[in-house]
C-alpha cells in the first residue's frame, strides 16, 4: 500500500503529465502513471488488444487487456525525467499496440503465408531469378522452423510476435536442433549456419514487403561461422588415385566413372555441373564449355589440355566423326551391370548420369584405396583451386572466375605455396 505522501506525489506527477500531453498534443495512446507499492518504481499502465476468438458470424472478437511498462530506475520524484521522455513513452506504447493489433487473426501475417510468397515465385527481387535448388532448400529450412514453432512456440507462427523477441526464439530453436536433433540427427555448426543464412534472408524479405515490420530483424546474430575446408588430396593420395584410374580404365565396373572423375580434377567443376554438360554448349574451336552454375550464373570452363579434350571428343563425336545427335548430354546415363557372370551395358541416352551416382562411386574408389573418410567429390574442386593458384602464380581473380565464385574470399584461403608462373587453364594431371 502507498502512504498519503506517496499518493500525493503520484497525483502531482499525473497532473503534470496530463499537462505535458496537452502541450505536446498527445491524444493517443491513452496511458497513465502508477507506482509499484513494493519497489516504489513508476510504471505506465495502458490497454492492449487481445484475440477474443470468433463470434457466431465468424467475425474476429477483439478485447482489451491492461498491461504495464516498468520504467527502469524512475521514481515518483523524477517528474522532470518523466516529462522529458513522455513522447518516447507514447511512441513505445503505440508501437506495442500496433503490433498487437496486427498479431490478431490475419492469415497474411503468418509464417505459412510468407513461406508460400517467398518460395512460389523465383523472382523475389526485381528480375533476379533464384534457382529451383535454392527455392527447394529455402522451403525446407522455413518448414523446419514452422514445425518446431508449431510444437513449442505456437504464437510465433504470427510474424508480428517476432518483432519483440524473435531473435531469442531463433537462438532457442538452433540450440534445440543441436542438443536434441532434427528429423535425422543433431545439427552441426555448419547446419545451424546454413539454416540461419536462409531464415535471415526470409525474414529480411518480409521486412521489405510488410509496412511496419522491422527490416534486418535477424542480422548480426551470434551464430558461429563454419570454417571453410581447404584441405584436399595429399600427393600420395593423388598418386594412388592416378594409378588406380590407369589400371582400371578398361574395367567395366569403372569405365563410365573414370572419365568424369578426370574432368572433375582437371576443371574444378561441381559434380552437378559436369553431369549437366550439354553437347550444344561445347565450343569445339575454343575447347571450352558454357556452364550454368549456382544461382544460374554462367561461366566458361576451359578444356584445353590434350588429355582432357580427348575425353570430351570421345563423348561428343560418334563413330563416323560427326557431332552426336542421339543425346543432348556429354555424359549420358550409361554403366555396366554384372549379370550371369558377364557385364551388360545399361544405357539411357535421354537422361544424364545421376549426381549421386558419381558421388557414391567416388566413395567406393576412396574406400578401395583406403583413403581418408573425409574425402568427397568436392575434394576435387579444392584440389583444382590449390593447383591452379600454383600454376597461375596466385592469380586469385582468374581462379575465382574459373570455379564460379562471386567473390575472391574463398579462393584467397587457398593461397599457401604459390610459386609457379604457368598460365595453363587445366591441372594437366593426365598429360
Amino acid at each position: 500500500m502507498l502512504d498519503k505522501n506517496e499518493i500525493k506525489k503520484l497525483n502531482h506527477l499525473r497532473k503534470e503529465a496530463e499537462k505535458e500531453k496537452k502541450r505536446r498534443r498527445i491524444t493517443e495512446p491513452r496511458f497513465t502513471f502508477q507506482m509499484d507499492s513494493r519497489t516504489k518504481k513508476i510504471t505506465i499502465s495502458y490497454s492492449i488488444p487481445v484475440d477474443g476468438g470468433l463470434d457466431e458470424k465468424n467475425n474476429r472478437i477483439v478485447r482489451k487487456k491492461q498491461t504495464k511498462i516498468y520504467l527502469k530506475n524512475v521514481y515518483v520524484d523524477d517528474v522532470d525525467v518523466i516529462l522529458n521522455n513522455i513522447q518516447n513513452y507514447a511512441d513505445e506504447i503505440l508501437r506495442d499496440i500496433n503490433v498487437k493489433y496486427k498479431s490478431i487473426g490475419n492469415d497474411k501475417d503468418t509464417l505459412h503465408h510468407w513461406q508460400r510468397v517467398y518460395t512460389e515465385n523465383p523472382k523475389r527481387r526485381g528480375n533476379i531469378e533464384v534457382s529451383e535448388n535454392t527455392i527447394r532448400n529455402d522451403y525446407s529450412a522455413i518448414q523446419d522452423l514452422i514445425d518446431w514453432v508449431s510444437q513449442f512456440k505456437p504464437k510465433y507462427l504470427n510474424i508480428w510476435n517476432w518483432v519483440k523477441d524473435g531473435r531469442d526464439v531463433l537462438l532457442e530453436y538452433f540450440k534445440y536442433r543441436q542438443e536434441v536433433g532434427g528429423k535425422r540427427k543433431k545439427w552441426s555448426d555448419g547446419g545451424v549456419n546454413s539454416s540461419y543464412r536462409r531464415l535471415r534472408a526470409f525474414v529480411n524479405f518480409i521486412g521489405e514487403k510488410v509496412e511496419g515490420f522491422p527490416q534486418q530483424l535477424l542480422n548480426k546474430m551470434p551464430i558461429k561461422r563454419t570454417k571453410v575446408k581447404t584441405e584436399s588430396f595429399t600427393s600420395m593420395e593423388m598418386e594412388l588415385i592416378i594409378q588406380f584410374m590407369e589400371e582400371n580404365k578398361e574395367n567395366p565396373k569403372w569405365l563410365w566413372f573414370i572419365p568424369i572423375f578426370k574432368v572433375l580434377l582437371e576443371t574444378g567443376m561441381r559434380v552437378s555441373e559436369v553431369v549437366s554438360m550439354k553437347i550444344r554448349d561445347i565450343d569445339v574451336k575454343e575447347r571450352k564449355c558454357k556452364i550454368v552454375g549456382k544461382g544460374k550464373k554462367e561461366r566458361w570452363v576451359y578444356l584445353r589440355s590434350n588429355s582432357l579434350w580427348k575425353i570430351i571428343e570421345k563423348q561428343i563425336y560418334d563413330e563416323e566423326g560427326k557431332i552426336r545427335t542421339d543425346t543432348d548430354w556429354v555424359f549420358w546415363s550409361y554403366y555396366h551391370q554384372p549379370q550371369y557372370g558377364i557385364w551388360r551395358l545399361v544405357e539411357r541416352k535421354h537422361k544424364p548420369i545421376n549426381t549421386s551416382g558419381v558421388q557414391h562411386k567416388s566413395k567406393d574408389m576412396f574406400r578401395e584405396l583406403r583413403l581418408s573418410d573425409k574425402l568427397t567429390t568436392h575434394s576435387t574442386r579444392r584440389f583444382f583451386i590449390t593447383e591452379m593458384l600454383k600454376k597461375t602464380n596466385g592469380n586469385i581473380p582468374l581462379v575465382a572466375q574459373l570455379v564460379g565464385h562471386n567473390t575472391w574470399d574463398v579462393v584467397r584461403l587457398y593461397t599457401k605455396d604459390v610459386v609457379d608462373e604457368n598460365m595453363d587453364l587445366n591441372v594437366g594431371l593426365f598429360e
